[in-house]
């Protein structure tokens, strides 16, 4: 187990009083330890009993969950190893630190009884949940949480000594009143030890339990993801798995979810039954694996309300804009996305009320839907032009068709944040749009339903119309080879803590290098119009606070941390204004003059290549940060009145097309990493493969090396709030 931290409380040798209370027969106002007074009884069961009190200590009296242990069966040795196992499940915990699990404070002994203090969480458990609902629980819903609890177990498991929860089911996770997931009950938990080829005793519960945890085999990572695909099945099917003993000897088959409950999305039940395979080698291998495949299948929601699964509502019509007096016109595209001018009020009925949503104005034949052609008005990054202007033209010679109908799509190529501003302020009103990453979906929905005064989804985040990734590309440090080889003499190494010592000094020619280049400069976009400036700034965050998730507002408002990001805001000579346009038009014609060191995707860096040694007369190398973070390049369709169930229809058409092998293989040949997996970026027998290049441009990593550490995408409301403190600083920036 990891190290203690420095202020946790200790835990002195257990004493075995000979008074004995009864389990769970405290009264309110009893007060333990001359300090904790109990209020009430919040649960019981064979584990012992766990009761809300009041810390008097505190003049707030600070309200605390205190679990007092059962031992009415055991005898005295028995109780001994009890009261050892029950401070190991205290002396684990508090060494733990995440927003997922329950802080814990203190550990004593009192009347026979040993307890443990910790954080009092206000919720119910996810079986609790489900028990009110009767009925199997929302899939958005589900899987949001999913992604909670696969964080939490990804932090548990990249512990120095791994920490091996099991014991996942539904109720052992609570859900808080705000949304967020809690794991509780630590009392199996372990530490892993690698050596060890099976486990001594059979821990888990029936039905999601894997195979080692009966002692068929040693218990790790692999054995957590088994019992989370058991949980979400249980929760999404309100049936519990078959268990995986009765699975293996009497061969009886695991039920397919989606025939328990045909509700379920294709993608989720692929995930289920993966996370459930019998062989752990066939699981996902990681709890960021798993992560990942929820987060590209695009079926989990961010939304923290809890209800059973309901029939999918109607679509709502595309509203008829014209009158006798005022008849519909035909309008140019560039005119409907851009004119703002050009929007009504059209009233639609929400499932929590009524509210107004700006709806563009009808086009007639040359707009929405006509009778013979579908249009569907799509917007996407602009690094993604020379990928997508060749593909969108194929799509559209090939006439494929939806309902009868052509389908005719209509794009244009702007920054990501600038699109997230446009249609939150109502300016634009695409029918589908993919940005560069999912921080621009995530800040959007925040914008939109803090605009309109709605908690509906204006994206379709869910099923087979959900949100899913087209390509990826991390983000590198492009540095000029001739600075970066004066740059690694003196570091050894580009990372965030190097960069911002090489941008204090006065000079290159204390770092070794020329006089004549001057102070080193550094570059990016800007980051309230483009992702790949809005990714620089997070990661910077990141690196600033030494922690991989859970970035919060108050951390992007540190004045230490806003000290830190001036160090290299202040250094950058012109921001870009989008991601593509400044690596062609200021980066490479300008070189080392505009600056030594850009911050940008590596799909920009490997193409322009050619370009940066025909204007510079050397290559750009590519050096990974140590936590990355990927551009996912989402497909987000949207889910608002303007857009007809038809329009939807056809853009999840054009989607499939760009998921095909050979638009992937488009893709790569572009710079982007492919989700296709039938295409991989190590294949060099790929034409015009711009990896292939990797051995001369990349010092450092290799083709076909993991992208790892990642990242986690912030909260909207953390990306609005760490964007805003960039814009106060920076505005008035060139």
């Amino acid at each position: 187990m990891g190290q203690v931290a420095a202020n946790a409380p200790t835990f002195a040798s257990p004493s075995l009083p000979t008074a004995r209370r009864i389990t769970g027969a405290l009264q309110a106002h009893t007060v333990l330890e001359g300090r904790y007074r109990v209020v009430r009884m919040v649960g019981q069961g064979g584990f012992g009993a766990v009761y809300e009190a009041t810390d008097e200590r505190f003049q707030a009296r600070r309200v605390v969950a205190i679990k007092e242990m059962s031992d009415a069966q055991l005898n005295p040795t028995e109780k001994v190893q009890a009261i050892q196992d029950f401070r190991r499940e205290a002396d684990l915990l508090v060494s733990l630190k995440h927003p997922n699990l329950p802080n814990v404070s203190d550990f004593f002994e009192e009347g026979g009884k040993a307890y443990l203090v910790m954080e009092f969480v206000e919720g119910k458990t996810l079986e609790k949940v489900q028990e009110d609902a009767n009925a199997p629980l929302g899939e958005s819903m589900i899987m949001g949480k999913a992604l909670q609890l696969c964080d939490v177990l990804s932090y548990l498991h990249t512990q120095p000594q791994p920490i091996i929860f099991r014991d996942m089911k539904p109720s052992n996770v609570m859900l808080t009143k705000d949304g967020q997931i809690k794991l509780i009950d630590f009392g199996i938990a372990r530490n892993f030890k690698s050596t060890a080829s099976k486990d001594t005793q059979s821990l888990g519960s029936r039905g999601y339990a894997p195979l080692e945890q009966y002692g068929k085999g040693q218990s790790d990572a692999r054995s957590d993801i088994y019992a989370l695909g058991a949980t979400l099945y249980d929760l999404l099917t309100h049936s519990t798995p078959t268990d995986a003993i009765t699975r293996r000897i009497q061969k009886m088959p695991l039920t397919q979810p989606r025939q328990l409950n045909p509700r379920i999305s294709q993608a989720t039940e692929n995930i289920l039954l993966k996370a459930m395979e019998e062989e752990p080698q066939q699981r996902f291998q990681t709890a960021q694996q798993m992560y990942q495949a929820i987060e590209a299948s695009g079926v989990a929601s961010a939304q923290p309300q809890v209800a059973p699964l309901a029939p999918v509502a109607q679509p709502v019509q595309a509203v008829q804009v014209g009158s006798p007096q005022s008849p519909a016109r035909t309008i140019s595209r560039r005119t409907l996305l851009a004119s703002g001018a050009v929007v009504i009020a059209a009233t639609a009925v929400a499932s929590e009320g009524i509210f107004n949503w700006p709806v563009p104005l009808s086009r007639g034949a040359a707009g929405l839907s006509s009778a013979g052609k579908i249009g569907v008005d799509f917007i996407y990054s602009t690094e993604k032009a020379a990928w997508l202007g060749a593909t969108i033209d194929d799509f559209n010679k090939q006439q494929q068709t939806f309902n009868g109908k052509t389908i005719e799509i209509r794009a244009d190529a702007s920054g990501s944040l600038d699109v997230t501003n446009q249609i939150s302020a109502g300016n634009i009103h695409p029918v589908a749009w993919s940005p560069a990453s999912q921080l621009e979906l995530k800040r959007f929905t925040f914008k939109w339903q803090q605009t309109h005064g709605t908690a509906d989804d204006i994206i379709v985040n869910t099923g087979e119309l959900g949100i899913q990734s087209l390509v990826s590309s991390p983000l590198v440090f492009a540095v000029w080879k001739e600075r970066a080889d004066a740059f690694l003499k003196y570091y050894s190494n580009v990372n965030w803590l190097n960069i911002a010592d090489a941008l204090k000094q006065k000079n290159w020619s204390t770092l070794g290098g020329s006089s004549d280049w001057g102070a080193v400069k550094f570059g990016q976009t800007r980051p309230t119009l483009s992702n790949s400036g809005l990714l620089t700034i997070t990661l910077m965050a990141y690196d600033f606070f030494k922690q991989q998730r859970q970035l919060t507002q108050a951390q992007v408002r540190d004045p230490k941390f806003l000290a830190y990001l001036d160090g290299f805001e202040s250094a950058v000579n012109g921001f870009g204004l989008s991601s593509g346009t400044y690596m062609e038009k200021n980066i490479i014609p300008d070189g080392p003059a505009r600056a030594d060191i850009v911050m940008n995707y590596e799909s920009l860096v490997l193409t322009l290549q050619k370009a940066a040694n025909n204007r510079q007369h050397q290559p750009l190398l590519l050096f990974y940060p140590e936590l990355n973070i990927v551009s996912d390049h989402p497909f987000a369709i949207f889910n608002g009145p303007w857009v007809s169930d038809e329009q939807k229809r056809a853009a999840k058409v054009f989607r499939d097309f760009l998921l095909t092998e050979a638009q992937q293989r488009r893709a790569l040949q572009n710079g982007f990493r492919p989700v296709n997996t039938n295409v991989q970026i190590a294949d060099l027998t790929i034409p015009d493969n711009p990896f292939s290049q990797m051995p001369q441009l990349s010092p450092r990593h290799t083709i076909g090396q993991a992208i790892e550490p990642l990242a986690q995408a912030p909260t909207g409301d953390v990306i609005d709030a760490l964007l805003q403190q960039w814009d106060k600083m920076y505005s008035s920036a060139s």
